[in-house]
């Protein structure tokens, strides 16, 4: 493995990369079962051949430079090339090699050479093409020049919509369409279509370093000076993607419009060919695709199809991406949509408007639902109107003054820790604990004020927490403790349907028992893995030997379903600060990012999630203690 100023590769020696490639390639067979020969590498040459081709058609040669990857080799099978002539990285191959291939795939029917525009591959495919003539074979040559970069360029070079042309000869030659024919298409096609290109940086040659280039629009396959330095500004409007391709759509269009190719050009109906240089990630990829298809200038010009975005004909690695436009007509669209093997291609797509759906927010709704929501609605209203004549209390909803308070306490104690948690996290995390819950603390809050937590009923109460902290929360803690609530909710609602009349402080245990099961089940951590669980669970054990001491205590609820407070708050408190504490010496964490984290950077230093849930306890006992006083 290579490796350089600018990173390692994944190859052997550079000078065997062509060679190697191409036969990783060979080595795999098209969908319809057909592949590829190689020519034999003692003969100096790198053909790549059909290994179905029985000379009854026209041959379709095209070559060039290695290093465009997956052009050209990728594009021979039935539908596509006969042949590939493929050189050295970015060199064309010789004319000795261009003829050979000739021999080897063209019969009665004659050949087709699909040439790009650089001086190497029109002269050694040219005079190829005279010697071919000398021994008797017919060949005509098409020279595909799509580059709009510079204007003034009396020869623009040959660019990705040479693709282009080997899929629209591909077709025809497949449907047995002859010589004359082919060319003639092949030509039209090569003069309306039209290419242009921007890159962030040039191709690294293999085993070397990438060579330091500013952005350039109209950069060349080759790594040749593009038509001018993009001036990338430090803000987004000056440097995003949007900026970028609108420069590039631009250029692009003004270049196509000065195509003389008089009644060819229809005022409406594209091809649009987005061509990865190599560099791009599929992220990338996508996002390039919708910039291009929502300019307004290409909206204008009626983009019917898209191939793409793929690295199609790249420049190595270079980061950036060329657009291609070509006119269509029937003829064209067929061609072009025909199938073919190889898998290099990946077809034409058609475009399509962009729809929106709203996502279902709630489950299947019932006449009950639609009762209940309305009630609520209803109770809310009259609440904020109460609220606002400046009666505190939050008749309509079900309430309970000393939940209210103790809710209160919890939330009040995770604004008051933000600091402290976000200090305590930075050393085992990324510092975000304590404004994490204080996010979800405030979103809760809010809920209240807003006079939508019924305290008065548990289920509600826990279902509307729930709801808040996925919505309000953010982060793993904010989904956990949302399941935590959600499934304690559905809990309490089961055993209200199914017993009612079971002691209150067993069901309290209960349902928060079984939420935070399933919390467990989706978060994939237990106790003793240092998080939330080490001071969660020991205060739910100790609520449960509160309610074993007293069947009718609640650990929230107070005198509306015949509770008094009388659970043991400060056992709970002194059990989940005891938890909390523990996790200090735990050196190794199983679950959370602080699995990632040395064990020196652990050991002395609490879990912020333990530390939090503690915190809470400890303020819902002193607000038990200040209610009972």
């Amino acid at each position: 493995m290579s490796s350089s100023e600018s990173g390692r590769q994944f190859i052997n020696q550079p000078r065997q990369v062509v060679g190697e490639a191409l036969e990783g390639c060979a080595r795999l067979r098209h969908p319809d079962g057909s592949g590829v020969r190689l020519s034999d590498p003692a003969s100096g040459m790198r053909l790549v051949v059909r290994d179905d081709w029985a000379r009854d058609q026209v041959a379709l040669i095209s070559g060039g430079g290695s290093g465009h990857e997956p052009a050209h080799a990728g594009f021979v099978g039935a539908g596509m090339l006969t042949a590939a002539v493929c050189g050295e990285l970015f060199a064309s191959p010789t004319v000795d090699a261009v003829l050979a291939a000739i021999r080897e795939v063209t019969g009665e029917a004659g050949a087709l050479l699909i040439v790009k525009n650089y001086t190497g591959d029109r002269l050694n495919f040219g005079l190829a093409a005279e010697r071919a003539r000398q021994e008797g074979f017919k060949v005509e040559m098409v020279i595909v020049a799509d580059d709009v970069a510079l204007p003034d360029n009396p020869q623009p070079r040959g660019l990705a919509g040479t693709l282009l042309v080997h899929k629209v000869t591909g077709a025809l030659a497949a449907r047995g369409a002859g010589l004359k024919e082919i060319t003639a298409v092949a030509r039209r096609v090569a003069d309306s279509c039209s290419t242009l290109g921007v890159a962030f940086n040039v191709g690294r040659h293999p085993g070397k370093p990438r060579e330091q280039r500013a952005p350039e629009l109209g950069l060349g396959i080759h790594g040749e000076p593009g038509a001018m330095a993009l001036e990338l500004g430090s803000d987004s409007d000056t440097h995003g993607v949007h900026a970028i391709m609108d420069t590039v759509v631009t250029a692009l269009v003004q270049g196509h419009s000065r195509k003389d190719v008089g009644g060819d050009l229809p005022a409406s109906g594209h091809l649009l060919l987005v061509n990865d240089l190599g560099g791009c990630s599929a992220l990338e990829r996508s996002l390039l695709l919708e910039e291009a298809l929502t300019h307004p200038s290409l909206q204008a010009l009626g983009i019917h199809a898209v191939v793409g975005p793929q690295p199609l004909m790249t420049s190595l690695d270079m980061h950036g991406f060329s657009l291609t436009l070509l006119p269509l007509d029937s003829l064209l669209e067929e061609a072009l949509s025909s199938s073919c093997a190889p898998v290099a291609w990946p077809g034409v797509q058609p475009v399509t408007p962009l729809t929106h759906f709203t996502p279902s927010q709630d489950a299947v709704r019932t006449a009950s639902d639609e009762a209940s929501d309305a009630r609520r609605a209803q109770a809310k209203a009259d609440c904020q109107e109460r609220a606002a004549r400046g009666v505190k209390s939050r008749a309509g909803l079900p309430g309970d003054p000393q939940v209210e308070q103790r809710l209160r306490a919890a939330l009040e104690i995770l604004l008051a820790s933000e600091a402290d948690l976000d200090r305590l996290d930075a050393i085992s995390g990324d510092g975000d604990t304590g404004s994490t819950f204080a996010s979800g603390a405030r979103a809760v809050i809010e809920a209240l004020e807003d006079c939508e937590l019924a305290c008065g009923d548990s289920g509600e109460l826990m279902t509307t927490i729930g709801k808040q902290l996925a919505h309000g929360m953010g982060g793993s803690s904010g989904v956990l403790l949302s399941t935590l609530f959600t499934a304690a909710a559905t809990r309490w609602k089961e055993q209200s349907d199914a017993n009612g009349q079971a002691p209150l402080g067993q069901r309290w245990h209960d349902a928060l028992s079984h939420g935070v099961a399933r919390m467990q089940h989706y978060g994939g951590a237990s106790r003793g893995d240092r998080s939330l669980l080490d001071a969660l669970l020991p205060a739910l054990e100790a609520l449960q030997a509160s309610v074993q001491g007293d069947q009718s205590a609640s650990p929230v609820e107070s005198k509306q379903e015949r509770r008094v407070g009388r659970v043991d708050w400060a056992a709970m408190a002194r059990a989940a600060r005891q938890g909390a504490d523990a996790t200090a010496e735990m050196a190794k964490a199983r679950a959370g990012r602080s699995a990632y984290v040395p064990s020196a950077h652990l050991v002395g230093n609490s879990d912020p999630g333990a530390e939090a849930v503690a915190r809470v306890f400890e303020a819902l006992a002193d607000a038990a203690e200040e209610a009972a006083g």
